[in-house]
């Protein structure tokens, strides 16, 4: 049983490494971009036939809403590439392509890096039972390049999407209802549980129909919940960094690394920064960020503060209705949940992370 769990952990880790440089880049990419250029540089351009139709890199505004489009497709395939990398370490180079495909399915999708991560062992398994097959002699050949990628693609991907993406849509959809409901309640109270669900699964379904309820209730001028959902996405990573600080031992060097580059991120409202966190220890992790946001975000709307847009970050503070409130939220929030994670984490030394060295992404064609 022990061995099972260090070998489902070890595959975890290894996607995860694969996964934190594109988190890194694409998240101070789109940070140095709303630094730069405004919080809202991501609608400087308007669309055209293509995201770059109506692009000049030549103005200040048109270069730094590059920049964001270069660091939000990052931000898109950081689910896709974790899910790969464990599918990889499971099945080898096999996994690499379903789980690219699947995990971007299921950060398009909204099922967040919960159900990249669940996908990710389904793909896995699957193709190590797909290589058992007995085979014609003709057909052994079409096996790596052709019915594995194929099939473990089809399988799997309508595994996810019947399975779990119908469902998921219907629960969230009466979830984000009930939600909107609870704003003529105490404003504590609608602050907490959107605090909540925007620490609970850090860009997943509970997040993404959090933060579109905030969204609905700000298209009516109620802008107390945007408040609650800008709060609720910065504490995370701002709560990792502070946990790295007060406990640096329990943490190895590129969590470290990670720490130190999710405190901007969570400065700028991208959640998905504590991705690499929250992916290695769910089990402690997800408790402190809710704890933490649901606290930040029954302060700061408990206490009047209001927020009239619906992204922004750090940057969009000044514009808020008690503006002192929201920093004052954001610290408490944060702090509670970087101490509540330091103390329930593991000694580095029985964490017992193995990350592959599985020989880069190299492959070896050869011509006859």
């Amino acid at each position: 049983m022990k061995g099972k769990k260090d070998e489902i952990q070890r595959h975890v880790m290894t996607g995860i490494a694969y996964m934190i440089p594109v988190v890194v880049a694409g998240g101070l990419l789109c940070a140095l971009a709303k630094a730069l250029g405004g919080y809202d540089i991501g609608n400087a351009v308007v669309a055209g036939d293509t995201p770059f139709s109506n692009l000049n890199p030549f103005t200040w505004s048109g270069f730094w809403w590059g920049v964001n489009q270069l660091g939000t497709y990052a931000m898109d395939f950081a689910v896709a590439v974790m899910t790969a990398g464990v599918a990889y370490s499971i099945s080898g180079r096999p996994g690499i392509m379903p789980g690219l495909i699947i995990g971007y399915c299921s950060s398009q999708s909204k099922a967040g890096f919960l159900g990249g991560l669940l996908m990710a062992f389904i793909i896995g398994y699957f193709i190590n039972w797909m290589k058992k097959w007995k085979m014609p002699k003709w057909c052994e050949g079409l096996m790596p390049v052709m019915l594995i990628p194929l099939l473990s693609t089809f399988v799997c991907g309508m595994i996810f999407l019947c399975v779990f993406s119908i469902p998921l849509a219907f629960i969230m959809t009466r979830f984000q209802e009930w939600i909107i409901t609870l704003n003529g309640g105490a404003k504590g109270i609608i602050g907490g549980v959107i605090g909540f669900c925007m620490g609970f699964d850090l860009g997943g379904p509970v997040n993404k129909t959090a933060s579109m309820a905030a969204n609905a209730l700000l298209a009516d001028q109620i802008m107390g919940p945007a408040a609650a959902k800008i709060i609720g996405g910065m504490t995370p990573p701002i709560g990792a960094f502070i946990a790295t600080i007060i406990a640096k031992k329990k943490f190895n060097r590129v969590q470290l690394d990670a720490a130190k580059a999710a405190f901007p991120m969570g400065l700028c409202f991208i959640t998905e920064g504590v991705l690499p966190f929250a992916a290695a220890d769910p089990i402690r992790f997800i408790p402190a960020s809710v704890i933490g946001s649901a606290a930040a975000g029954a302060i700061a709307v408990g206490f009047g503060c209001e927020c009239p847009a619906a992204a922004g970050g750090i940057f969009v503070v000044p514009m808020m209705t008690n503006p002192g409130v929201f920093i004052i939220a954001l610290i408490i929030g944060s702090v509670l949940t970087g101490v509540i994670y330091a103390v329930i984490k593991k000694p580095l030394e029985e964490q017992k992370t193995v990350i592959e060295d599985d020989e880069d992404f190299d492959i070896d064609i050869e011509f006859s």
